[in-house]
């Protein structure tokens, strides 16, 4: 038998052999199992570690996407009330101009009609003082030409009459000039007056959240009107007439009820004048927005 392994059969040992030999093998069998088990409950921590790092993981992106979503909300809401305070900038611009060009047509006629009788005026003076030479050159020759003295001397009344009426004109265009000025303070006053009217009517109550909101989009185009519409979550405009944009918005009104926010835009260079856009805006919102309902 091989010295290197001791026969454990019952006849080939004595009882002094067999106990110690045994008790290594037990000792053996004991620490693989013990080794085994520190191997399996050091994995297991290391998975548990790992699914709570995927929890954690997990809430903070659910957190994350909340947060995003709220901001989105926010930014859109901003959006909408920005683009609709442009859209009225945008008309009372329009107004402003075409008061402006209207202005200044009526200033350029008057200054030409100063510049006319100015050069009238410079004229008759001119005339004026010829005569006045000619009174001096021909008093000599008084008896003479008596007859044409007195021509010369109506000549000159009447060249009097009509400087007194060029005089008269100047007074009455240099007045016409200050009431078109005072005129033109009275509309600056009266713009003053529409801002703060209309800074009442968008007062911060009216807001985009919480409500269902749509675009109308109008313009001119080729000196037609263009209406486009786009619904709550769509991402593109529909051409709509008019009778189908108020047969849209009356069902939309009828389903929503007091939560139909309309958000009007008028384009930059929309080839429409102030009266027209503030007329349809105004139409269409107290037709059917729900801050005009009551």
């Amino acid at each position: 038998m091989n010295d290197d392994f001791i026969d454990l059969r019952s006849g080939n040992l004595s009882s002094e052999s067999f106990w110690p030999s045994f008790t290594d093998i037990m000792t053996v069998v004991v620490m693989i199992f013990l080794i085994t088990s520190v191997i399996l409950m050091v994995r297991n921590w290391e998975l548990i570690d790992q699914l709570r790092t995927s929890l954690l993981a997990e809430q903070q992106a659910s957190e994350m996407i909340r947060s995003t979503t709220e901001v989105n909300a926010t930014l859109e809401e901003q959006l909408a009330q920005a683009q609709h305070e442009i859209s009225v900038l945008r008309m009372q611009l329009m107004q402003s101009t075409e008061d402006n060009d209207m202005l200044n047509t009526t200033l350029a006629d008057k200054e030409q009609q100063i510049i006319v009788i100015m050069s009238d005026k410079h004229r008759l003076e001119t005339e004026l003082t010829n005569s006045e030479q000619q009174v001096v050159n021909l008093d000599n020759k008084l008896q003479q030409v008596i007859i044409d003295l007195n021509e010369l001397s109506k000549n000159y009344q009447q060249q009097n009459t009509e400087l007194k009426s060029a005089a008269d004109e100047l007074i009455i265009l240099t007045e016409e000039k200050e009431a078109q000025e005072r005129q033109l303070v009275a509309l600056e006053t009266d713009y003053s007056s529409l801002k703060v009217k209309y800074d009442k009517l968008v007062k911060p109550a009216r807001t985009a959240k919480g409500k269902y909101v749509v675009e109308v989009n109008y313009e001119k185009i080729n000196g037609k009107g263009r209406i486009r519409f786009k619904d709550a979550g769509e991402q593109q405009y529909t051409t709509l007439s008019s009778s189908e944009l108020h047969r849209k918005l009356k069902a939309l009104q009828k389903k929503h009820s007091k939560k139909l926010y309309i958000k009007i835009i008028i384009p930059e260079n929309s080839g429409l004048s102030y009266s027209e856009a503030w007329e349809f805006m105004k139409n269409t919102l107290h037709k059917y927005d729900y801050y005009y309902q009551g």
